[in-house]
């Protein structure tokens, strides 16, 4: 009977801590001087409710990226920064993601992003293989309202996109990869980039990312995809938890948390008639 006991607590334990686990995201605010981007009580309110569901925790970050101010943070978040980086801090997240961290860059089109700001990131995205390109994305066949907010449905098998037919952004950048990195989302044959760097087809990439050991990075050219405006459009949502699951090094967290607690219902049960049964033997 202690034995059996024993092993019940094991499993509720166990079944807690996988729907509890915790991951702390830091939101960059310092270099959003327009204060406007990836707030949780503002433009980022729905996505950051979803991720707490998830049993993410958030942080927002008003001073300089360092060592010190990455340290015990999962995922570092920079949402359409608008001013650019200095050298310490490309410096610093280089070294945060060689070490293991995980980096979201949630960029934007030539139009919406400075140069000296997109020249700083990609300072920082020349370590991982991907470029954020200076242009704005459109698909004429498959887009939603004005012509500045393609659907993107030519989706990579991987993880990240379990569960997605399609996403919707607004004028995204496309992206430019090589080495390790990889296209998780990229146009079809009609869609094209105008700006300095035009491109078209599926040469357009919209998500990339990398990932070596531990250390991930994932870009997308738009920074509107996840706010409260765009998530809830498409597959977004379902698209948000998957790409922070996989930044969090946890695919359980990409389940829906009715399903998690569920889960805890279903062990008690079965532990139970396991037990039921145990006392019937013994009678």
């Amino acid at each position: 009977m202690k034995k059996f006991s024993f092993i019940l607590i094991l499993l509720l334990l166990s079944t807690l801590n996988f729907s509890l686990a915790e991951k702390t995201v830091l939101i960059d605010k310092y270099h959003d001087t327009d204060n406007w981007w990836g707030d949780p009580e503002g433009t980022g309110r729905v996505l950051f409710q979803e991720l707490s569901s998830m049993g993410f925790v958030s942080k927002i970050s008003t001073m300089p990226l360092s060592d010190e101010s990455l340290k015990g943070i999962d995922i570092v978040v920079l949402w359409n920064p608008n001013n650019p980086l200095g050298q310490s801090e490309i410096d610093a997240l280089v070294k945060y993601v060689n070490n293991g961290g995980s980096l979201l860059i949630l960029g934007s089109n030539d139009m919406d992003m400075i140069d000296p700001t997109r020249d700083s990131i990609n300072l920082v995205l020349k370590n991982f293989g991907i470029r954020i390109m200076k242009n704005g994305t459109d698909d004429p066949t498959n887009r939603k309202g004005c012509s500045c907010t393609p659907i993107i449905h030519n989706l990579a098998k991987h993880s990240i996109n379990e569960g997605v037919n399609s996403i919707i952004l607004y004028k995204p950048a496309s992206l430019e990869i090589k080495g390790d990195a990889i296209a998780i989302a990229r146009g079809d044959n009609d869609t094209f980039s105008i700006g300095s760097e035009p491109i078209g087809g599926e040469n357009v990439i919209i998500v990339a990312i990398y990932e070596k050991g531990n250390g991930k990075v994932a870009v997308i050219g738009s920074s509107f995809i996840f706010d409260n405006g765009k998530i809830g459009d498409m597959d977004n949502k379902q698209f948000a938890r998957n790409l922070f699951a996989w930044l969090g090094n946890d695919s359980s967290l990409a389940l829906p948390s009715w399903l998690l607690y569920l889960g805890i219902v279903i062990t008690i049960f079965i532990v139970y008639i396991l037990y039921l049964k145990k006392i019937g033997i013994k009678k």
